[in-house]
């Protein structure tokens, strides 16, 4: 949901922090690293991924704008590809964030 809202306002950079949270609450939670990308990888998709499907079931012009965007970029001209490579920039900023986060949290001591 904090992605989401996040993106909602236009802060691209929400799905880093949720990240560096994840990662701080993976380490002293002692989340296997397996669990912890996943977690962060769903968190990242569903965060971007349902403000522009609200998006365009309102009837604003996201295909369009999609398909823009991935021509000046480069890609094809197709709205899917430009929805894809955003999403995949959501994930690549959280996993980001989780390194970050186990790398900067102290290894919890054993007990």
């Amino acid at each position: 949901m904090v992605i989401a809202g996040g993106s909602a306002f236009g802060w691209w950079f929400v799905p880093f922090i949720v990240g560096v949270a994840a990662g701080i609450a993976a380490r002293y939670g002692r989340w296997p690293l397996r669990v912890a990308l996943l977690a962060v990888t769903a968190m990242a998709v569903t965060g971007w991924g349902i403000p522009l499907w609200w998006s365009a079931w309102r009837g604003a012009a996201v295909g369009a704008t999609a398909r823009v965007a991935a021509a000046l970029a480069g890609l094809p001209p197709h709205a899917a590809v430009a929805m894809a490579v955003s999403l995949l920039v959501a994930v690549i900023q959280a996993l980001a964030g989780l390194w970050l986060g186990r790398a900067l949290t102290p290894r919890p001591e054993r007990g």
